[in-house]
C-alpha cells in the first residue's frame, strides 16, 4: 500500500528553528518522510490524464524545481498577508516557484499506479478550486517547521503520497526526463 505524503517542511532561508509556524508567502520546500524525495515540478506536461504540467518527487535536495510558495486558497474571501502564521486545518495554495502554477489535483488516472493524478495548473498562481489543499497538523495550532503534517486535496478529500515503487523508469518513461523520479499521487 502507498503511505500518505507526511512531509517536513523547510523555510528559505534555513534560518528558521524546528517548530517554527509557517507563514503565508513563505517559500517552502517539502519532503516526503518516508522517501527523503522532495515534491517537485517542471515545465514538462504529462502525457497522459489531464496533459498538465507534471508534479513528482525527486531525491535531488538542492533542486529549484521543489521550492513552493504559500498562498490563499482560491475560495478564500481574504488575502493571506505575508508573515501570517498559517492555522492548522486551513486551506491554502501551493504555487510553484519557478513555473507559476499550483499544486492540482482532479479526477484524472495517474500514469503509473492509477490512482488520482496530481499536477501542476494555472498561470502566476491564478488557478481554480482544485487547486486548494487543507493543512493536517499531527500536532499544534498551527502548521510549523520540522512537524509531520498531511496535505489534503480539498475537493476530492484525496491525501498527496508517493511511494519508492511508483518510480518513474527507462521501461516505463523510455528517454523521459523524469526518470528516477517518483509519482506523487492522491490517495484516501
Amino acid at each position: 500500500t502507498m503511505l500518505r505524503f507526511l512531509i517536513f517542511l523547510s523555510l528559505l532561508p534555513l534560518a528558521s528553528p524546528s517548530g517554527a509556524p509557517l507563514t503565508c508567502n513563505s517559500i517552502i520546500k517539502l519532503t516526503h518522510t518516508a522517501t527523503s524525495f522532495h515534491l517537485s515540478s517542471a515545465e514538462i506536461n504529462w502525457g497522459s490524464g489531464s496533459g498538465q504540467q507534471s508534479v513528482t518527487a525527486t531525491s535531488n535536495p538542492s533542486s529549484s524545481e521543489s521550492m513552493w510558495i504559500i498562498s490563499e486558497a482560491d475560495d478564500s474571501t481574504a488575502a493571506c498577508p505575508a508573515g501570517r502564521p498559517v492555522e492548522c486545518n486551513s486551506k491554502v495554495r501551493l504555487t510553484h516557484l519557478l513555473t507559476g502554477k499550483n499544486l492540482h489535483s482532479h479526477n484524472f488516472r495517474s500514469p503509473l499506479t492509477n490512482q488520482q493524478e496530481v499536477s501542476a495548473f494555472g498561470t502566476d498562481g491564478v488557478g481554480d478550486s482544485s487547486d486548494d489543499w487543507k493543512i493536517v497538523c499531527s500536532s499544534g495550532t498551527h502548521w510549523s517547521v520540522d512537524v509531520p503534517f498531511h496535505l489534503q486535496h480539498v475537493e476530492t478529500k484525496q491525501f498527496l503520497t508517493s511511494d519508492q515503487g511508483a518510480r518513474f523508469t527507462q521501461q516505463n518513461c523510455p528517454n523521459c526526463p523524469i526518470v528516477g523520479q517518483l509519482e506523487v499521487v492522491g490517495t484516501r
